[in-house]
């Protein structure tokens, strides 16, 4: 016996279901970023060649958001998934960043004693002429609000 399969009734279980899943995540935890501390780490960062020759020095800041009772950090308003540590004296991160031109992995420390930001990276280019980068920072964070 062949069983007709009518796609309008495949397409609308679905939708409904992709519906129900959405309502089912609404409820999650919405961040409160107007109670968050915020902090502008400025530094400088200085790229090398895979021969240690310098490459560049920027001047740069990013804006943090804390999130002390649960231990979350914010770049901006996105969330750092890797964060290791997560105290009163320290927070060290792992940022992974992409371009059109390359992937970037830092692994940063916020010393929350000292407000001193440093961080080191390794940047993959696309293009096989520039290879495989590194990156110093050394900076300090202030606290906006």
């Amino acid at each position: 016996m062949l069983y007709h399969i009518d796609m309008k009734k495949i397409f609308a279980i679905i939708l409904l279901l992709a519906f129900g899943v959405c309502v089912a995540n609404s409820d999650e935890f919405v961040p409160d970023f107007d109670a968050m501390k915020v902090l502008r780490c400025e530094f400088v960062e200085t790229i090398y060649n895979q021969d240690g020759s310098e490459v560049s020095q920027s001047d740069l800041f990013r804006i943090y958001s804390l999130e002390e009772e649960y231990k979350r950090i914010y770049l901006r308003r996105e969330p750092i998934d890797n964060v290791s540590y997560y105290e009163a004296d320290k927070i060290e991160f792992r940022l992974q960043s992409m371009t059109d031109d390359y992937i970037s992995i830092t692994n940063a420390t916020i010393n929350r004693q000292t407000g001193e930001y440093t961080s080191t990276s390794q940047i993959t280019y696309d293009n096989p002429i520039f290879g495989v980068r590194s990156a110093k920072a050394v900076g300090t964070c202030r606290a906006l609000n």
